[in-house]
């Protein structure tokens, strides 16, 4: 998969969250099952995990600002893809992560990314791309299906000559250490490919982890995977639900 000028490919991505992007979980405090004070709607009861066990031993922890952490196996890189590789010296920490943009201002740290540049293009191509944003304001379930709503536009529009079929399932309820959260995954095939770097079938998932902000208005934190599948050289479908599942918290709660 390539991005044709770094992150502009993405822009339809953008669209999908609004406001601020500068507060953390610092300023927020997590769902509970019980109302916080008399009066007070119940809080949302988390559905169930999505993983079977914990990640592998020898993956990579990832993790954001906000708390949460996901891991990978090893040798993905982890820090800003559209930087300079990870540990190379350059860039902030190391080039590690200086954060990514996957288009007009939609940020993600915490970012990890496969196979960078396995195929020459005049952007950045990449088998699989992941981050974490930070606290986003409104409805975490709303937050994770206009996502997917986007990236299924942005699938059709920019990485087909000839259209995609992209359907959105409706976004399924999990928990997250405990946590509501909720999870949409699509895959989108494209007919055909824009070019030898676009893959037959692009994967996008989203989980959007309620949370509130500082007002106790509803907030999300949203992780993102991005990855390709259905030709030789993917990363495999079950390495992919291992990354997605193991999205949780330092310290369970």
């Amino acid at each position: 998969m390539a991005g044709a000028g770094g992150a502009s490919s993405r822009s339809g991505l953008a669209a999908l969250l609004a406001g601020s992007l500068a507060a953390t979980l610092s300023g927020c405090f997590l769902w509970s099952s019980t109302p916080d004070r008399p009066g007070q709607p119940e809080r949302e009861e988390p559905g169930p995990t999505l993983a079977a066990g914990p990640p592998p031993g020898d993956w990579q922890d990832v993790r954001s600002p906000t708390g949460l952490v996901y891991s990978v196996p090893p040798g993905w890189e982890i820090g800003d893809p559209y930087g300079p590789p990870a540990g190379d010296g350059s860039g902030p920490d190391g080039g590690r992560d200086a954060g990514s943009d996957w288009g007009s201002g939609y940020v993600t740290t915490a970012n990890a990314i496969a196979d960078r540049g396995y195929c020459e293009s005049n952007g950045l191509s990449f088998r699989t791309l992941v981050g974490i944003s930070s606290q986003l304001p409104g409805d975490a379930r709303e937050q994770a299906e206009s996502a997917s709503r986007a990236m299924a536009d942005s699938i059709d529009r920019r990485f087909t000559r000839g259209g995609a079929d992209v359907p959105v399932p409706e976004a399924r309820s999990i928990g997250v250490s405990g946590v509501p959260a909720w999870h949409v995954s699509l895959r989108g095939q494209v007919r055909p490919p824009r070019d030898a770097c676009t893959p037959p079938i692009i994967r996008f998932d989203t989980i959007a982890v309620s949370t509130r902000a500082a007002d106790g208005s509803p907030a999300s934190i949203v992780f993102v995977l991005m990855s390709d599948e259905g030709e030789p050289g993917a990363q495999p479908v079950s390495t992919i639900d291992a990354v997605v599942a193991s999205l949780r918290y330092d310290n369970s709660v």
